[in-house]
């Protein structure tokens, strides 16, 4: 008597959990767009077309993926810390907008002391709302880029910190334009000064990262304090001194606006300097982007958001 069949993944279809978990990893891990798939299929024997497996895809999330992106959310806004950071996503059939409008891809995820969690979302735009509604309820710290909208969310208990590597990367392309470190100190730029002292907090701040979380708050208030708070300082004296509409003017503007977030870290021995956590986990889905340039619906896109979710968690962990 024979066992009786294990049920699909897709009933109705020959897609096993093996061969969908393999398109899975090239697409949303090596980044390989459906084409360069189907040829490498071809290739062995097997005749696949993109469009099967465009429609897998979908229907996985819609059968599976999309439960278990939801209950990822759920964990990651159990965290007291949050990061978050998004970027741009082309959608052809997006209703009532031109096909070469952009939307976003939107990415909440854990702090590095935290279980690993990375919640990719689509939403048609950049608008606060949809960082609102991510976070509505939550009570922790969110670490982003300068985007004004995360720093008004209208929630009394989401404390803000910015990246200070976002401020430290507009004083170096300065520098970088200048021609370099050299012709910008024999000229005293300011910006070349700032990148300085922002290169000397990183230094001082990676000797701490092995020390529980209260040394680390105490070793930073003892010796990275007194670096950000000259910095401040010296932000504040220069920026009337640079001529507006230049670069200088916007880096130092920059500077100060979000000097009192980036000064925030020091409140918390988990909390860092920097996005990067964000920044990085973003980077597999730009590179993707780069190789398969968009999505054709909202429906595929939310797929994606959901895999990406998926497949960049269980790398991290």
């Amino acid at each position: 008597m024979r066992a009786p069949q294990p049920e699909p993944p897709i009933p109705g279809s020959f897609a096993t959990p093996s061969l969908l978990a393999w398109i899975v990893n090239g697409k949303y891990v090596m980044s390989l767009p459906l084409y360069r798939i189907e040829t490498d299929l071809k290739a062995c024997g097997a005749t696949i077309s993109r469009q099967d497996m465009a429609n897998w895809m979908m229907n996985v999330h819609a059968r599976w993926l999309a439960k278990v992106h939801e209950r990822m959310k759920v964990e990651l806004l159990s965290h007291v810390r949050i990061h978050a950071d998004e970027t741009t996503v082309q959608v052809l059939k997006e209703p009532n907008r031109e096909a070469k409008k952009k939307s976003r891809m939107w990415l909440f995820c854990s702090a590095r002391c935290n279980v690993p969690v990375y919640v990719f979302e689509y939403h048609e735009t950049r608008r606060k709302g949809v960082a609102q509604e991510f976070l509505a309820g939550w009570s922790g710290t969110l670490t982003t880029d300068g985007y004004k909208p995360y720093f008004n969310l209208g929630n009394p208990n989401i404390a803000n910190t910015a990246c200070l590597v976002h401020v430290r990367r507009y004083f170096a392309q300065i520098v970088k334009i200048a021609g370099g470190d050299a012709k910008a100190a024999s000229a005293a730029s300011v910006a070349l000064e700032a990148r300085r002292r922002i290169d000397a907090m990183f230094k001082v701040d990676s000797k701490f990262d092995d020390m529980e979380p209260g040394g680390r708050k105490a070793a930073r208030d003892a010796e990275l304090r007194p670096l950000m708070e000259d910095f401040g300082g010296m932000g504040a004296g220069q920026l009337p001194l640079a001529s507006p509409k230049l670069a200088l003017h916007r880096a130092l503007q920059y500077a100060v606006e979000f000097w009192p977030y980036v000064m925030n870290v020091l409140e918390d021995g988990h909390l860092e300097l920097s996005n990067n956590v964000a920044e990085q986990a973003q980077r597999i889905f730009v590179v993707g982007r780069k190789n398969w340039l968009f999505s054709d619906a909202p429906r595929g896109a939310r797929a994606s958001a959901a895999i990406y979710s998926v497949t960049t968690t269980a790398k991290a962990n």
